[in-house]
Parts: structure tokens; C-alpha cells; sequence
């Protein structure tokens, strides 16, 4: 297994089949992993004027976004990525009201 130091820091996961997520990476392995306390980006735009989830995962959620509520735990299946998220997009992804 490689160690992507990533483990218990807040991260976005995009999936196959199952979108994108963010939330505190608890385990992976493969293509799989296990989020606690996560939200579902299902529509999602990049923070000041920033492109593709990249921009997620550096200046966080424009308001235009949409994401619903925190999830305690979830294992997703098929992950295409998983990114590390600056403070500042964490903070961000954590405090927007849940409307999805």
C-alpha cells in the first residue's frame, strides 16, 4: 500500500459512479476508501473564479455550489482521486448550508 500521507486530513474524492465527495479520509485501499464525516458535492464550483476540483481543493466552494448534508461515514468504490484540501477549502467546504 502506498502511504499518500493523506490519511485524517480532509480530502475530495471523485468516484466512478458515485461523484464527489469530501470528508476526513479514514482508510483506503485500491480504489476504495472510507470518508467520515463527508458531503456530497453534486454540483460544485471552484472559489474565486479557480477551475476543476483543483480549485475545490485549494480556495474551496463558490456559493453557486451545491452539497448535501454531512454524512458520519461513508465507503466509496471506484475512486478515480483523492486530493488533499488546503485549510481554506476545508473551511469552506464544511461551513457551506447544505442544499442539495
Amino acid at each position: 500500500m502506498i502511504d499518500n500521507q493523506m490519511t485524517e486530513k480532509y480530502v475530495i474524492v471523485r468516484c466512478r459512479d458515485a461523484g464527489v465527495h469530501a470528508g476526513e479520509l479514514a482508510s483506503y485501499e485500491g480504489r476504495e476508501c472510507v470518508l467520515k464525516n463527508s458531503r456530497r458535492l453534486w454540483y460544485w464550483k471552484p472559489a474565486n473564479n479557480s477551475k476543476f476540483l483543483t480549485g475545490v481543493a485549494l480556495h474551496g466552494l463558490h456559493n453557486d455550489s451545491k452539497i448535501g448534508e454531512i454524512l458520519p461515514l461513508i465507503h466509496l468504490t471506484e475512486n478515480c482521486e483523492i486530493i488533499l484540501c488546503s485549510e481554506a477549502a476545508e473551511k469552506s467546504i464544511r461551513e457551506i448550508k447544505a442544499n442539495g
